[in-house]
């Protein structure tokens, strides 16, 4: 299925961008984009988005020695260092080659405590369901639902005990224990569009930490929902052209968009 034949309001990128902060929805829509993304955090995550689809190969095959996962881990990895130019072409074609080099010795820092993680997840027969299912990923299918018109690409679909169940790829820290709130909501996303596609309910989601090697299962509520069809009516406002209040963040230095987002807030954004 091609983008260019669905009738699209939204993507789940959208959701993902608002709960980061609601005005980069604003203004991506706009196209006003002032500067490139070179710097070592944004290659991070490409590259961590990449090594998150390849866990399922690191499944395959699974021994129980420790050396062997991690040999395995960083046979993908120099893989992906090769690779990384070609699949992500456009995002990193400003990036330069001292941000890129920075970017993947930080990534092969955490090789240790990614081979930790999977060896402590393998060797537990309780994920044995989890980690078969992997193993038969299919990785990122378009979705879309016609009743929300909303598309998006998880980084994989599989089937956990015969339900359709998404599964995306955060490059973030983990949290100690389940996964984080937003994390919660960008999972929801797909389980709603997943139930439109499969005509069945889906209440599980599954999330791949890949800095850290851990694979999270969660349940998908009620209120889960609510707060997605919330933002959803929020992100048709700043679609038709509503500009939402801006937050004050960590992150706000390193925003693309930083040289454009004014400090200052209209009367209107304080009712949104």
């Amino acid at each position: 299925m091609s983008l260019k034949n669905i009738e699209q309001n939204i993507n789940v990128y959208d959701f993902a961008l608002y709960l980061k902060c609601p005005r980069k929805v604003y203004y991506l829509k706009r196209s006003e984009i002032i500067r490139p993304n070179d710097n070592v955090s944004f290659v991070e995550h490409l590259f961590l988005k990449e090594l998150g689809i390849r866990y399922p190969r690191l499944l395959e095959n699974f021994s129980s020695k420790a050396d062997d996962m991690k040999n395995k881990i960083q046979s993908v990895f120099n893989e992906i260092s090769n690779e990384l130019p070609t699949i992500y072409s456009s995002e990193i074609e400003s990036v330069s080659e001292s941000t890129i080099s920075q970017a993947l010795n930080n990534v092969q820092a955490c090789v240790k405590d990614i081979t930790s993680n999977m060896m402590e997840m393998l060797t537990n027969a309780h994920n044995l369901p989890l980690l078969q299912a992997l193993c038969s990923m299919e990785i990122e299918p378009l979705l879309y639902g016609p009743k929300m018109k909303i598309s998006g690409i998880p980084a994989g679909m599989i089937k956990l005990e015969g339900i359709p169940t998404p599964v995306i790829v955060k490059t973030g820290k983990f949290p100690e224990y389940g996964i984080w709130s937003d994390d919660r909501l960008h999972l929801a996303v797909f389980t709603m569009i997943a139930q439109e596609v499969y005509n069945t309910p889906i209440d599980n989601g599954i999330v791949i930490y890949s800095r850290s090697g851990n694979i999270r299962s969660a349940k998908i509520r009620a209120n889960d929902r609510r707060q997605v069809l919330a933002i959803w009516s929020h992100i048709k406002k700043i679609n038709d052209g509503f500009l939402p209040e801006r937050k004050q963040i960590p992150m706000c230095h390193d925003c693309e968009f930083l040289q454009i987002c004014d400090v200052k807030s209209s009367l209107a954004s304080k009712f949104f």
